[in-house]
């Protein structure tokens, strides 16, 4: 395991919190969704709602899974699997959050915004995924890109919030920003050991 400096050590404890976090709210979902209706509760608004959360609760804690894996690795070319499953996770975590902020949430010019930002952030994640050969300057900006996404994000869902109330949903705008900085450290990471190896 490569050796860990100040900053990879907190980030680190930062995502293990989170990853605490995400396993209260799934077992918080799960148990209203087994609570709220029986049988017939998957055939109920709320009852979908639940169940959707759990289910991206589980992406998000396997997402973090995958970002903790590839920073105790130390980036090297063998954990780039690691890397490779956060970055899909990710996308997942998107699209899930798309579907649950329009169909469970009022909807409104804020947060029809925040899933146009979300579409966005999509596809600069897949092209960090899938993307052959892309270099490290285009690697950084689109990390930048994305960094500058969720910021905007965070910053839309605070002013939603001060007109609606606060939202359970805030602390996944956090979590993002938080699963930048494992994409920023990956990155730094990854260069670092192709410079290493005289291949950057």
């Amino acid at each position: 395991m490569k050796k860990l400096n100040s900053i990879m050590i907190f980030h680190l404890i930062l995502m293990a919190l989170l990853s605490l976090g995400t396993i209260g709210a799934a077992v918080k979902f799960l148990i209203s969704f087994l609570h709220s209706t029986g049988a017939a509760s998957i055939e109920s608004a709320s009852g979908i709602s639940d169940l959707s959360n759990v289910i991206l609760m589980g992406f998000i804690l396997s997402m973090l899974i995958m970002g903790i894996l590839y920073l105790l690795k130390g980036y090297n070319k063998q954990a780039a699997a690691f890397y490779k499953a956060f970055l899909i996770l990710h996308i997942g975590v998107c699209v899930l959050t798309i579907f649950i902020d329009l169909c469970f949430y009022r909807v409104n010019v804020l947060m029809i915004g925040i899933s146009i930002l979300n579409v966005c952030k999509i596809i600069a994640l897949a092209i960090l995924a899938f993307g052959k050969d892309l270099g490290k300057q285009k690697t950084w900006t689109l990390f930048y890109i994305l960094l500058v996404l969720d910021a905007v994000k965070l910053i839309l869902a605070v002013i939603n919030m001060v007109n609606i109330g606060f939202d359970f949903s805030f602390t996944g705008y956090v979590t993002a920003l938080i699963a930048d900085g494992t994409i920023g450290l990956a990155v730094k990471g990854k260069y670092d050991d192709k410079e290493t190896r005289g291949k950057a």
